[in-house]
């Protein structure tokens, strides 16, 4: 929610840029700044040598307004911050991006679009034809599966029947005159089906026209892009990746602490219920289906659904068990890499309902007839959440909310998470007796201490 303290943030970052003489321009959706913003995030070019000196600017003006934490990240040219304020309940999303560039590419040269901006109140933005034409090139270049969101295409069309041949010309410019043809058409008939269809031919004639027209420059930028890629999804994942576990009885809570959790970090991260930035694993990460699945394709089982009980079936033998055990621990280790890896390339939370720890505390669930320590060793071979939740509660509280259990092994897991929660930084011990709200507020706080810089 963009309020008063978001609007001196803006106007406190544009004044010092322009004090400065930094360049910039402020990129769509920015009609009703500083006092009102429908987008979630303000998208601010700065010219590329100038983007140091603009970061400084912005953390500068978080910190004068009492944003307390900041979560930094960077995709190519485009560095995002996030500020947040728990004790204000505050959060801001502004992108600072150094010059306009798609996976290194540059369509329009920073000093180009410059000079086709204007001044709106006491900020700079495109002029109105230039504005229509970057949302029309930006929107789909690259993308695998583009998205023109309705308002976008409103603007395109309105562009367009303002600026009909400036249109055309200019797509003619980038790409060729049967291409900037067909488009046109598509675009008079509002047939943006029919233009992101197009849309992989659009990124493969802009490409060429950039290589051709900045052959070293584009090379250089995109060798940037792909290495940056690279290093974060390959070499330093697991020093980027935002993964929590939560453990406890059937009962204590933890469907409705993972909803609420979700909707809270997704207020101070600035994401839609639409597009929530947690993805929720249940129990491991799921490369490999489940045992009784794969059984059921072979026919040597049939699946069991029934999922009311948790300890419905009796223990595996001994040799099942240890198969089954290192079935799970080879999909934790090697689904970890594979799916947590494509959430950090995402810039996704990660939240595991259940975790290997299941194994020492509550092997029946999982069938498991093994010696402790030899449950112990295969947890030791997962992957570890940097944040575990715990949702500690009462063995009465837990078993009037939920009879699926019995008192006693309700009280037994507990004991068992207790224990192995003792004296162990990652471990977080929530109390499950209070309001859901008033849980996840403590778990976001735990969080954001954990994944976001104090400023």
């Amino acid at each position: 929610m963009w309020n008063s303290v978001c609007a001196n943030i803006f106007s406190d970052c544009v004044e010092k840029l322009n004090e400065k003489n930094i360049r910039y321009f402020i990129l769509r959706n920015y009609e009703g700044l500083p006092e009102s913003n429908d987008s979630k995030d303000v998208d601010i070019i700065v010219e590329p040598k100038k983007i140091k000196e603009a970061k400084e600017i912005l953390l500068d003006a978080y910190k004068k307004n009492g944003i307390e934490r900041v979560y930094k990240v960077r995709f190519g040219n485009v560095h995002c911050v996030h500020g947040m304020s728990i004790k204000r309940k505050i959060r801001i999303h502004i992108d600072l991006i150094a010059g306009y560039f798609a996976k290194g590419y540059e369509v329009y040269k920073f000093d180009a679009l410059y000079t086709h901006t204007q001044d709106y109140k006491n900020f700079r933005v495109l002029n109105e034809f230039y504005n229509g034409i970057m949302i029309y090139i930006y929107k789909q270049f690259g993308y695998k599966k583009p998205v023109l969101k309705k308002e976008y295409q409103d603007e395109i069309c309105k562009t367009f029947e303002k600026y009909p041949d400036e249109f055309e010309r200019e797509l003619v410019k980038l790409t060729d005159e049967r291409f900037a043809s067909e488009t046109v058409e598509k675009i008079k008939e509002k047939d943006f089906d029919g233009v992101l269809k197009d849309s992989k031919r659009l990124t493969k004639k802009l490409r060429r026209y950039v290589r051709r027209k900045r052959p070293l420059k584009t090379l250089k930028y995109s060798i940037i892009f792909f290495l940056q890629k690279v290093w974060r999804i390959v070499f330093i994942y697991r020093v980027k990746a935002r993964v929590c576990a939560v453990v406890a009885p059937d009962g204590a809570g933890k469907s409705t602490f993972i909803d609420e959790i979700v909707k809270q970090l997704d207020y101070y991260y600035v994401n839609s219920p639409d597009e929530p930035r947690m993805h929720v694993y249940h129990f491991r990460p799921t490369m490999l289906p489940n045992l009784g699945e794969v059984g059921e394709k072979a026919h040597v089982m049939k699946q069991d659904k029934n999922f009311t009980d948790p300890h419905r079936l009796k223990p595996a033998n001994p040799i099942s068990s240890f198969f089954r055990i290192a079935y799970y621990t080879f999909d934790y280790i090697f689904g970890y890499m594979k799916c947590v890896r494509q959430d950090v390339h995402y810039d996704r939370h990660v939240l595991f309902d259940r975790y290997s720890y299941d194994f020492i505390v509550d092997p029946k669930r999982s069938r498991l007839n093994l010696p402790r320590w030899i449950r112990r060793f295969f947890v030791f071979l997962t992957p570890r959440p940097k944040i575990v939740y715990f949702l500690d509660a009462s063995a009465d509280v837990i078993y009037k909310r939920k009879q699926e259990l019995s008192k006693e092994m309700i009280q037994e897991l507990l004991d068992g998470y207790r224990k192995l929660a003792k004296g162990k930084k990652r471990f977080k011990t929530l109390n499950a007796e209070q309001e859901p709200e008033k849980i996840a507020e403590d778990a976001v706080k735990l969080f954001l201490d954990r994944f976001t810089t104090e400023l």
